[in-house]
């Protein structure tokens, strides 16, 4: 009898401490701290006004971003540098008339897997978006099974923190590949707020009827992708080739692409409806999430949203 108590104190304890470890909510904490970080830093490039050159000094067809200060408006002609698929993308999007921003705050819902065959989990992502000094601070949760974590782009370092109920650490990626993949999906990240190219300095270039490169230097990086767009400009996918993928230990490099679906309007901007993840690090592309729901997109965020 008094081993079944000691046992049932024992686990009425721990179950204590994990519900404790729940709600003292420490990597949202944590999460929230990084943004503090991610917007006390200095900028690592300045605004400059002016219209944006079609070519490159060595003539290879790209074309600038118009950047410029947050608070100055885009305009028609600003849409003008770009290439064809570009403007039409961006002229879908509503852009012209507003103002640059800052900083942006969204939160993605959908469900996420560790591989094929294995079962879905449901995902919450409320992430934070710096652009003149490019972060993104992501806190990531999943009530089934109850998961917390953090995916960050901070100074040009990636991270990727998981942990179940908040005590124990099951993914820790970190290193030069992880901030490859990191900075891809912040450039990833301005489909869910077209408005935020104009604060940063992309170039673009055609590829085919209905298709961009872009592509971005920063700390040390340079990434690119191709969007594609439909007739009336929504995108409907966006593959880089600039990206890796930790399976079983190993790094590989990911042929990794983001499709998208349908239309809505948040904050005055027309983004897609719903999206997807896929990797493809073998040859063999399958879906890993699922985002469904888009929303509480807001321009120049201070923080990390608010649990909704």
């Amino acid at each position: 009898m008094n081993i079944a108590i000691s046992f049932l104190i024992v686990a009425v304890a721990l179950v204590a401490v994990l519900l404790l470890a729940v709600s003292l909510g420490g990597l949202e904490r944590r999460a929230r701290s990084d943004v503090e970080r991610a917007r006390s830093l200095p900028p690592a490039f300045s605004y400059s006004p002016g219209t944006a050159s079609r070519d490159s000094a060595d003539g290879d067809g790209w074309a600038y971003t118009p950047v410029a200060a947050p608070g100055t408006p885009v305009t028609n002609a600003d849409l003008d540098a770009l290439p064809e698929p570009a403007r039409r993308y961006f002229r879908h999007a509503g852009v012209v008339g507003r103002q640059r921003i800052a900083s942006f705050s969204v939160i993605l819902d959908g469900r996420i897997r560790n591989g094929p065959g294995e079962p879905w989990m449901p995902l919450v992502m409320r992430q934070f978006n710096r652009l003149d000094n490019p972060a993104r601070v992501v806190f990531l949760s999943s009530a089934k099974p109850p998961m917390n974590g953090i995916d960050s782009f901070l100074e040009g370092r990636g991270r990727m923190l998981i942990k179940a109920a908040n005590l124990i650490k099951v993914v820790d990626s970190k290193g030069p590949e992880m901030a490859v993949s990191a900075f891809v999906t912040f450039l990833n990240d301005l489909t869910v707020c077209p408005l935020a190219y104009f604060s940063l300095p992309i170039r673009w270039r055609q590829v085919g009827p209905d298709g961009v490169e872009l592509s971005m230097a920063h700390a040390g990086m340079t990434v690119s992708a191709v969007m594609t767009m439909d007739a009336e400009g929504r995108p409907v996918d966006w593959k880089t080739g600039d990206r890796y993928a930790e399976v079983k230990g190993r790094i590989l490099k990911d042929r990794w692409s983001t499709p998208f679906e349908g239309a809505k309007e948040i904050s005055g901007l027309r983004v897609p409806e719903r999206g997807a993840g896929v990797h493809d690090y073998d040859g063999t592309p399958y879906v890993y999430v699922e985002l469904d729901g888009i929303h509480d997109l807001v321009l120049d965020a201070k923080g990390l949203p608010d649990r909704t």
